[in-house]
């Protein structure tokens, strides 16, 4: 079977949605350069939770329009923000990641273009990676925009990687992979020209599904056993910034009624 990207709609509205394509589910970021903030990474999840609604369903393909694959967190809106709307952002943003990692059908990054920072770690949460040849290029440039990863990421690229001197290479020293150097060091399955990305997604996904299919729950406690360790280190770390969340008002408390003594 033959997949094309004029399968997908012609002129696909802006913003994150899905598309099908026989048993496989396409969602299309089209938002210019692919960026997270609270809507972004709300309509993710809302799709996200639409293909996991469906039974029809066997795979789910991400992938963009245009130059970006994404590029990243919103970061001009995301230092604009109040701390609440901040931590609604993180506090999706993380849930859609945790849902993304263990989602209970097979998933594919079809890299139409640059898939930075953020975008690169959605590309990386993904089961298997295919990349546009000689446009784009999959990065992880933290350190050079002075941003710590979270103790989740460390442990998601660790795992990811396909070797210790990719995790080393990407996270410390923020390499720039074409999609040549990406094919080579195993960071994706395959790289194809633009016009035969959705085919070559396509087919990679149709053999991650075999010939007899996957059980959905069966898949998903797979991935859950894979990224346990990734997932208890997260809810422990949220726990300890609930509890010095608590600590701090406590001690707010204390020393707002010692002062009126």
């Amino acid at each position: 079977m033959i997949f094309k990207m004029a399968s997908l709609a012609a002129n696909p509205p802006r913003g994150f949605h899905v598309q099908y394509i026989d048993d496989i589910a396409v969602l299309v970021l089209n938002n210019t350069e692919n960026r997270f903030n609270v809507n972004s990474v709300q309509q993710l999840l809302d799709a996200l939770d639409e293909v996991e609604r469906n039974d029809s369903a066997n795979a789910l393909v991400i992938t963009g329009i245009g130059k970006f694959f994404s590029n990243g967190l919103d970061l001009d809106w995301l230092s604009q923000q109040p701390p609440d709307v901040g931590l609604k952002f993180f506090r999706i943003y993380k849930e859609m990641q945790l849902k993304l990692a263990t989602f209970p059908v097979p998933t594919i990054a079809a890299l139409n273009g640059h898939a930075f920072a953020a975008g690169g770690i959605l590309a990386l949460l993904c089961d298997c990676r295919v990349m546009r040849t000689n446009k784009g290029w999959i990065c992880l440039p933290e350190v050079q925009l002075k941003l710590k990863f979270s103790t989740m990421m460390v442990d998601l690229i660790r795992l990811k990687a396909p070797s210790p001197q990719v995790a080393r290479d990407m996270m410390i020293f923020g390499k720039r992979y074409t999609s040549d150097e990406a094919l080579k060091v195993g960071l994706v399955e395959a790289v194809c020209e633009e016009s035969q990305l959705l085919d070559c997604a396509c087919k990679l996904a149709k053999q991650c599904i075999g010939k007899n299919g996957l059980d959905r729950a069966m898949l998903k406690t797979m991935k859950m056993d894979l990224y346990g360790t990734i997932m208890e280190k997260s809810a422990l770390t949220d726990e300890r910034v609930r509890q010095d969340a608590r600590l701090e008002k406590m001690d707010a408390f204390n020393k707002a009624a010692t002062s009126k003594l």
